[in-house]
């Protein structure tokens, strides 16, 4: 098989670190840990109202660097010794449009992420972003099961 990138999704839940487990064994592979962080508007008038409007951009920022540190962290205890790339992407509607989004426009070859099945009726279906991601991907996507408890 030959070497092909990965996007590898996380939203640092449990559950996600299976797709992570997972494409840390497809060795030969270039890998891209992705995050997306969903963000809101904040009305106009309400950033009128407020004493500093700064600080939302502020708090964003800091998310956005702890987020880093967190795949970066990730990426070495998962991907050692690997050119693993780390990106997050702030998105304000669909999580799924923009992991897709981000697949096409990097050339990846094929996209790993966890479905997240719940009980026995559960298990027949994965969540409502891997649903839409499996609808709109135009390449692979690898659905890893979540990892038995």
């Amino acid at each position: 098989m030959d070497s092909k990138k990965l996007l590898v999704t996380t939203d640092f839940s449990d559950v996600s670190y299976a797709a992570l487990a997972y494409a840390a064994k497809m060795k030969g592979n270039q890998v891209t840990l992705l995050s997306i962080l969903q963000t809101g508007n904040v009305p106009p008038g309400l950033l009128q109202q407020m004493p500093n409007p700064n600080v939302i951009q502020e708090y964003r920022d800091k998310v956005l660097d702890q987020t880093r540190q967190k795949l970066n962290a990730i990426a070495n205890q998962y991907f050692i010794d690997t050119g693993v790339n780390i990106d997050v992407v702030i998105c304000e509607d669909d999580i799924a449009e923009e992991i897709c989004k981000y697949a096409e426009k990097n050339a990846i070859d094929m996209i790993v992420m966890t479905g997240q099945g719940k009980g026995a009726l559960g298990s027949l279906f994965v969540g409502s972003t891997v649903q839409k991601v499996l609808r709109m991907a135009k390449i692979p996507v690898l659905v890893i099961p979540k990892a038995p408890q």
